[in-house]
């Protein structure tokens, strides 16, 4: 916290907290990655303070929310909205429109810094991962009842979300419009991070919740989307999960692929045309050491078999007609959900809350059903079961 305050400070004139590029596990003094280029992507402030807010949200600890996450989180904010609201990123010769903007800012592992700031501005990771964290700001606020400490940031998060820039997109010949990295690019680009599809994940602006057009719109873009195998194995395999569209079988060759002979997976050469040719050694990163987010592995199958980004729980969303079963994954709202799909039928649902809270979850068989609560049993009546629940009650769903 004290380098990035420092750093939004000292070199951006701005409040709040700039998070660096690299960080170490020891108090730091200085920013060890100030170079721009990779020092200037804007999305590392949302994203350093993300998971603090999905640990808050799987485990409705409040106490974590306040003493943890929420100066972290407020001050990311701050500095977000204070760079969106500079003059160089509103209004003017430049935007002739009303919309504040993410300027200057880099795209993960892609150009660099441009003649005239060409695809340096508004890059679909930045937009999204900000609208992210700006709307769990509004929510955290809520739940900590800051609202009258946090007012003016509050008018101004509020100020920018109604002037939003749009996500770039571009025309395909083959799919049609798709999502692309940032606007003004092609859409045949071979990316290292898969950004197109950010606003699924990490962003979780979109996904199985979105209305039919835009669901046309992220598939067009995941058909379209090439990436050349530079961190990939789970970023692009869950986008594809939190759509309904990933290929379980194919997951698995890719991970088969990627394995090291000590059993962890490194991130193998998937394609030429980006910054890879039919020359580079396909395995060249496996000498690198860990790749730690293939670590996250798991997570994949998980959201195959359960999802609640949004705090709506769906039962098998990504799954084939293959008998499976798990126990007390753990859903938004701190609750912990185990099913059994045999023969193509749900059943044995079980929800525990831990905290209480609302529990939102789609019926594996719509209006027939029933749920039993401890002290009663009631036919479900709509698609998406909705209930009011207290703290270490479990909930029993049947066909």
């Amino acid at each position: 916290m004290d380098v990035s305050r420092i750093w939004a400070k000292d070199y951006y004139k701005l409040p709040g907290a700039y998070f660096p590029h690299s960080a170490y596990p020891v108090d730091m003094t200085m920013n060890p990655y100030p170079v721009p280029h990779w020092g200037w992507e804007v999305c590392e402030t949302p994203w350093a303070v993300q998971g603090l807010w999905w640990h808050y949200l799987y485990s409705a600890d409040t106490t974590f929310l306040r003493n943890r996450a929420y100066t972290p989180i407020k001050e990311a904010v701050q500095f977000l909205a204070a760079y969106m609201k500079r003059p160089e990123a509103h209004g003017g010769e430049r935007w002739k429109d009303n919309k504040y903007h993410i300027f200057p800012t880099i795209p993960p592992e892609l150009y660099a810094l441009r003649p005239g700031f060409k695809y340096n501005y508004d890059c679909n990771i930045d937009l999204t991962l900000t609208k992210f964290i700006f709307k769990a700001f509004n929510e955290m606020v809520g739940i900590l009842n800051t609202q009258k400490t946090d007012a003016s940031l509050l008018k101004d998060v509020k100020d920018i979300l109604a002037h939003f820039p749009d996500y770039p997109t571009a025309p395909s010949e083959k799919y049609g419009k798709v999502l692309v990295s940032v606007p003004g690019e092609h859409d045949k680009v071979v990316y290292n991070v898969p950004i197109a599809l950010a606003t699924v994940f990490p962003g979780e602006d979109h996904g199985l919740h979105s209305n039919n057009a835009t669901m046309e719109l992220l598939k067009n873009t995941y058909h379209n989307q090439q990436n050349e195998g530079g961190n990939d194995l789970v970023f692009i395999n869950l986008q594809a999960a939190r759509l309904g569209l990933l290929d379980i079988e194919r997951f698995k060759r890719h991970v088969n692929y990627s394995l090291l002979p000590n059993g962890t997976a490194t991130d193998m050469v998937m394609q030429v045309h980006g910054r890879y040719s039919d020359n580079t050694k396909y395995d060249y990163m496996g000498a690198m050491g860990i790749w730690f987010e293939n670590f996250a592995l798991p997570v994949v199958i998980n959201e195959c078999l359960m999802q609640s980004y949004n705090g709506a729980i769906r039962l098998f969303p990504n799954w084939n007609k293959t008998d499976a079963q798990f126990f007390n994954l753990r859903a938004a709202g701190a609750f912990l959900v185990s099913a059994t799909l045999q023969k193509s039928m749900v059943n044995n649902v079980t929800i525990t809350s831990e905290k209480g809270g609302r529990l939102r979850i789609f019926s594996p068989w719509g209006k027939k059903g029933n749920i039993k609560r401890t002290n009663s049993s009631e036919k479900i009546k709509d698609d998406l079961i909705e209930i009011d629940t207290r703290a270490g009650e479990t909930i029993v769903l049947q066909p």
